[in-house]
């Protein structure tokens, strides 16, 4: 049932700002356009307005991208709009306090810069099962 609405639904859709665009065409070649399609976006308005159209399932958000708000800000008002969309962060930052408010914020995960496509392809694959979790846990 869970593979039939997946299908339905048509592929995972991912969110990649910052270095994560980098990767698009690897990861275009190696899952493929049946399981992710990839959305590219230039600024705080346009990642807000993708979370909310309910397009992409999830988020890779660069610390460093071009943004009007700081990295924190944007992951709350994310927050606001779907309280379990998947946001990966692309940092640079070790500094206890910020990771701390990241996770506390339901960051899925933050990433060390540079980002390796080794660890993209695990974050998009950790984010897809517990997409498929909550599918299969959710009312049908």
């Amino acid at each position: 049932m869970v593979a039939t609405l997946r299908r339905q639904r048509g592929p995972f859709g991912l969110v990649v700002t910052g270095e994560a665009n980098w990767w698009v065409p690897a990861l275009e070649e190696i899952v493929g356009p049946r399981w992710l399609r990839t959305f590219r976006v230039s600024g705080d308005e346009e990642l807000l307005e993708m979370v909310e159209s309910g397009l992409a399932d999830a988020a890779v958000l660069d610390e460093e991208g071009n943004w009007d708000l700081e990295v924190l800000q944007l992951l709350r008002m994310i927050r606001r709009l779907n309280a379990v969309f998947p946001v990966v962060v692309l940092s640079r930052r070790t500094d206890r306090i910020w990771l701390e408010d990241a996770l506390g914020l339901a960051a899925f995960s933050v990433v060390a810069k540079p980002l390796q496509l080794e660890e993209l392809l695990r974050q998009i694959q950790r984010m897809m099962i517990r997409l498929d979790q909550t599918f299969r846990a959710g009312p049908l």
